[in-house]
């Protein structure tokens, strides 16, 4: 219960705030916090005069210190939002609005503010990528002139070789003569003239030079050549790699990386336990992270639906404190507050079901 004197203080701190008289009425908020330092209500009030004044950072200050006294008030987050979205923090900014829509879904002053909040990021976000897109433009017109073109037809042609020409460049011809004993055992065959296409390859492929890997030289001239045969090759090709031993890995051995990885992951479940499993993989502290600016409405839906299926099959305080924590990590995802705005009441009504199961224990 606050004094006497602070109370006075706070009349007379309200009376000039309605008649516009801010800075008197930040003194008289000030008699009345040094009268009683406990009540909160004081600091909210010169938080209100600050913004009218412009002095952000003191309405800042003073929102910081209602939320110390009153953890759940609505109002100071509300004021400090807009202090920091003056003061440029705009990410700050908007994690208080979230919160203050969380714990009033229906005030539509929020719901104002966070569009606001909105505009301004998108007009940010905009001046941030014109500073990178270069645009090159030719500061004057490239002159050009014209380039006489001459077509130049020559008479000669170029004759195609005739075909007794190519046969009389091929003459066989000998160094020396052969001694019929000096031949060696094995005489090559000329290959006939192939009928089909098998026979051709097969020509063909007899043609390729054979590697030498070895043979025994004889005085005689009865040589035998070893070759290197076509399985040898074939053989190494073939060989099968051994098959990997990764096939089997955990279900949720690793967290999902991307929004995509969850999505997936998340809609092949069918039970709230598997769904719940899973997000578990996931730090509270990396939700805003991995959601960014992707949030959907379904998709929170499908969440708080498994947090409350969890709630009532298990009703442990790990489960109430991990449910606790998802969900004030939720309210920092970038879009959460735009998303609230397209939930249906028995929605709204689930979420805030939800924080006071949660909060229960703590109240």
């Amino acid at each position: 219960m606050a004094s006497e004197k602070a109370r006075v203080a706070k009349d007379k701190g309200n009376a000039a705030f309605k008649t516009a008289d801010y800075p008197t009425a930040i003194g008289h908020y000030t008699n009345a916090i040094l009268a009683d330092s406990s009540d909160h209500t004081f600091f909210l009030n010169r938080a209100a005069a600050y913004l009218k004044l412009g002095k952000s950072e003191d309405a800042e200050r003073d929102c910081t210190k209602v939320l110390a006294l009153s953890l759940n008030n609505v109002k100071a987050f509300f004021r400090r939002g807009q202090a920091r979205r003056a003061l440029g923090n705009l990410d700050d900014a908007r994690a208080d609005l979230d919160r203050a829509l969380v714990l009033e879904p229906a005030n539509e002053s929020v719901k104002s503010e966070i569009l606001e909040l909105e505009k301004i990021s998108q007009q940010q976000k905009l001046k941030q990528r014109s500073k990178y897109i270069a645009v090159d433009k030719p500061q004057t017109t490239p002159r050009r002139r014209r380039v006489p073109i001459e077509i130049v037809e020559d008479d000669t042609r170029i004759a195609a070789p005739s075909k007794t020409k190519d046969t009389d460049l091929l003459h066989p011809v000998s160094s020396r003569p052969l001694k019929p004993e000096s031949k060696p055992t094995t005489t090559q065959v000329p290959p006939s003239k192939p009928q089909t296409f098998v026979d051709a390859k097969q020509a063909r492929e007899g043609s390729k030079p054979v590697r030498v890997s070895g043979g025994i030289i004889r005085h005689t001239g009865n040589h035998t050549i070893v070759t290197r045969t076509s399985n040898e090759t074939t053989s190494s090709k073939s060989t099968p790699r051994p098959a990997s031993n990764n096939a089997s890995t955990p279900r949720f051995s690793q967290p999902p990386m991307t929004l995509f990885q969850f999505t997936k992951s998340w809609e092949t479940l069918k039970t709230d336990k598997d769904r719940w499993n899973l997000i578990r993989t996931i730090p509270p502290s990396s939700i805003p992270a991995l959601f960014q600016a992707s949030l959907e409405p379904q998709l929170l839906k499908s969440i708080l639906h498994t947090f409350q299926a969890m709630l009532e099959q298990d009703s442990a305080s790990d489960t109430r404190n991990g449910v606790r924590d998802y969900l004030l990590a939720l309210t920092k995802v970038q879009r959460f507050g735009t998303v609230m705005l397209f939930m249906d009441q028995q929605e709204r009504r689930l979420l805030e079901l939800l924080h006071e199961k949660v909060n229960s224990a703590y109240s």
